[in-house]
């Protein structure tokens, strides 16, 4: 049953006619056509980018004068020359200060389509994956620019309202949404964080 409903996945077949790797390129661009997260010549750091969908739609949002960085522990490789890919974990604790190397003055947009490898158990995947969700923010104080902005995904549940809670500590604005290529049955929210309030910036340090 599962295997007919892959295959009737809309967005699956869409990004296998246009060469995006996964269907989750089509979150982003909806996401990017409500929010307006790029420009052009931005830099952008994906983390947990592989299979590279996200990767491929940033860069080419961003264009030839940009910058796409890229974090996962898996390897991704073969996409555009504004595309940098490092494999890394997101615990890492060197890697905040290895990106800063990349682009000294920050980054402009951070995105995040973290998941956990799934258990079935909900309470424990909902916690691995909050857990991944403020590692996320935590990264973002410390390498966003003034007024630069988060688009990260978030498991719905206890834990929900305390990301938001956090969120607010580092943007003046926070958002949530659920694209359209988002699975009904998911329980994924996007959640879109603009304007970095730049007083509140942590110090250029690994965390």
């Amino acid at each position: 049953m599962r295997l007919i409903e892959a295959r009737r996945d809309r967005y699956r077949r869409l990004a296998k006619e246009l060469g995006y790797r996964s269907r989750a390129a089509f979150k982003l661009i909806q996401a990017d056509r409500k929010y307006h997260i790029f420009r052009r010549g931005q830099v952008v750091l994906d983390l947990g980018s592989a299979p590279g969908g996200w990767l491929q739609v940033a860069s080419k949002a961003v264009g030839e004068e940009g910058l796409v960085v890229g974090v996962d522990v898996k390897k991704v490789e073969g996409l555009a020359k504004n595309v940098i890919v490092i494999q890394r974990d997101i615990y890492d604790e060197a890697l905040a200060s290895d990106l800063l190397k990349i682009s000294s003055s920050g980054y402009d947009v951070v995105l995040s389509d973290l998941s956990p490898n799934t258990s079935g158990i909900w309470e424990l995947d909902h916690n691995r994956q909050i857990d991944m969700t403020e590692r996320v923010l935590d990264l973002s104080s410390i390498l966003l620019r003034k007024n630069g902005s988060l688009f990260m995904k978030v498991f719905d549940g206890e834990r929900f309202k305390d990301i938001i809670k956090k969120a607010r500590t580092y943007f003046l604005s926070v958002s949530t949404s659920k694209p359209e290529a988002s699975r009904k049955q998911s329980s994924e929210v996007y959640v879109y964080c603009r304007s970095f309030v730049a007083s509140r910036i942590a110090s250029r340090t690994s965390l």
